[in-house]
């Protein structure tokens, strides 16, 4: 009778289990069907880039963008639709801007803004002098020179061999060595922040500021600066947006090419002319910053949270389309998928599309402190008046919120608008093979490559540096780091539909899967302070890269005296 039981009971387990698996590849031809056949992710793209255009943090297009994105959540029918507030600081935006070499030739050149820095109400036209200060000790050398100038900020670099690999997929084994787990990385949460590192940021940031107080002080008219791309290709960032720390003049990168030309004439004893014009306005009146939140509640009695999302805001200088509008239109389409399907969710899926990433994580960090963890400031009173990544420490120990047991993953899009083909664990091995069942349907779209290694610069570290499931997942690199992240070419052109198409489906597969469990997904030990020992490690470390570019600064002074005798 037991034997008899025994084999009734697992032919009723068996054909539970078999209904499961037959429902979830069910499951997978609709969603395969929808996302192929009824995708919408290339018009949801091509409005935020066409019609929205550059969304930098805290301007009126990046809050037209929220407000946009909230607007067709809420119209395919996802739920608890809100824009989430948190403290970024001054808008911006520029809306046109020429430079022109004026003598000893006339050349009309290429340039942009740098972001948060303000207008020239007006022409102005002025000599230009080599300003290549990188401490504050360096300041002195300029003083009194600077009046009615235009500093060009640093010298000009040879431009080297170009490589000829623009466009690039991955290849088999270019995913294979992705298998092996480099065991002397750091942890994926970055505990052990290099003091020497910190150091030099923080003494980076100090001058930052004296340089603003001093180019004010001293009269200067305008600031020129090389971009750090070649090939005509120009490479865009942005001062500080804190209220107060403004950088006082206006400030353009050019071309490389045109900035070492500039650069050739002073060397051989001519004194350029430059002449300015920006059109550029700060946004003072909110100071917040906005990150566009829906769901798609769960049915089940104690829902747990599925968060998928990517970043919103963008560079000013191009549309923003590879970084990150195709992130945000992939993660959209996921949940529209979901919801043309009528899936009803054990689990709520929330979807997050956050703002402030490019200037360090603003938002994803206000949105994880906000509802599941946060660190202790430093106790020092100058120290925490520092930006975080300025800290001596990340702050120990981490404190949960009561939404954090609550909370199984959140899965980040990117890394540009390739395909996925597998995804970064963070070093949580106990989640590769619930990802590899979940690439099985898929495997004829992706190689479904696992990789136990880490991966960092997006959202999805705001998570995993708190001890929560946070992943990025592995996509063909394209053009995208060769000519497209950060430059005046990121548009809609560049964007190939049928990747757009295939990884939409691989996210909403991965959210109806992770929304399906019965528990939450595993997670790694959560983040502890480093222990003394390590610390000591580190300390000593630190100290030898200290003393080893303190032997390199003298020798090469010593070396440049002897050459100059």
């Amino acid at each position: 009778m037991k034997k008899i039981a025994l084999s009734a009971f697992c032919a009723v387990n068996m054909f539970s289990l078999s209904t499961v698996a037959n429902d979830d590849l069910d499951i997978a031809n609709q969603i395969r069907a929808e996302g192929f056949y009824n995708s919408e992710v290339m018009h949801t793209l091509q409005y935020l880039t066409d019609n929205i255009g550059p969304r930098l943090s805290g301007s009126p297009q990046m809050k037209a963008a929220n407000d946009w994105t909230l607007e067709q959540l809420e119209r395919w029918g996802l739920k608890n639709a809100y824009l989430d507030p948190f403290e970024f600081g001054r808008g911006w935006t520029h809306t046109s801007a020429s430079i022109d070499l004026v003598s000893p030739r006339k050349v009309s050149f290429h340039g942009i803004p740098v972001a948060w820095t303000p207008g020239t109400k007006g022409e102005v036209t002025a000599e230009v002098i080599m300003f290549d200060a990188t401490s504050i000790a360096d300041l002195k050398k300029f003083k009194g020179k600077l009046r009615g100038k235009i500093l060009m900020m640093g010298e000009g670099r040879t431009i080297g061999e170009p490589k000829n690999t623009v466009f690039k997929r991955h290849k088999s084994s270019d995913l294979g060595k992705l298998k092996d787990f480099p065991v002397d990385r750091p942890a994926s949460h970055r505990s052990d922040r290099a003091p020497h590192n910190q150091e030099r940021y923080k003494q980076r940031y100090l001058f930052n500021k004296e340089l603003n107080t001093f180019l004010k002080e001293e009269g200067a008219v305008g600031a020129v600066y090389r971009s750090w791309r070649q090939g005509g290709l120009v490479g865009i960032w942005g001062k500080s947006h804190k209220v107060g720390n403004t950088f006082p003049i206006p400030a353009m990168v050019i071309e490389a090419e045109q900035y070492n030309l500039i650069t050739r004439l002073m060397d051989d004893g001519d004194t350029p002319k430059i002449t300015l014009n920006v059109d550029a306005k700060f946004y003072d009146n909110d100071t917040n910053a906005y990150n566009t939140i829906a769901e798609i509640p769960g049915t089940s009695d104690d829902p747990k949270i599925i968060m998928l999302g990517g970043h919103l805001d963008s560079w000013h200088a191009s549309d923003g389309a590879v970084d990150n509008g195709a992130g945000v239109a992939v993660a959209m389409e996921a949940v529209r998928i979901l919801k043309a399907l009528d899936i009803k969710p054990k689990h709520t899926i929330r979807i997050a599309l956050w703002s402030g990433e490019e200037q360090g994580l603003y938002g994803s960090r206000a949105y994880v402190q906000e509802h599941f963890a946060t660190r202790p400031k430093p106790k020092d009173k100058v120290e925490a008046e520092l930006p975080p990544y300025l800290w001596k420490t990340p702050g120990w120990p981490i404190q949960p919120k009561e939404a954090y047991d609550d909370f199984s993953v959140y899965f980040n899009m990117d890394n540009g608008s390739g395909r996925f083909r597998g995804i970064y664990t963070e070093g949580n091995v106990a989640v590769k093979p619930i990802f590899s069942r979940w690439f099985s349907p898929y495997s004829d779209l992706s190689t479904g490559t696992i990789t136990n290694r880490s991966t960092g610069g997006t959202d999805h570290e705001s998570f995993d540096d708190v001890g929560l499931p946070g992943f990025q997942f592995i996509q063909d690199p394209l053009d995208y780091s060769s000519r497209l992240h950060h430059t005046h070419i990121d548009s809609f052109d560049h964007v190939i539909e049928d990747d757009m198409k295939q990884a939409s489906v691989i996210m909403a597969a991965f959210i109806y899967k992770a929304a399906m469990r019965d528990e939450v997904l595993p997670r790694k030990p959560i983040p502890v302070k480093p222990s003394m020992l390590k610390l000591q490690k580190m300390k000593q470390k630190s100290e030898k890269e200290r003393r080893k570019r303190e032997r390199n600064a003298l020798r090469d002074i010593e070396t440049h005296k002897l050459i100059e005798k």
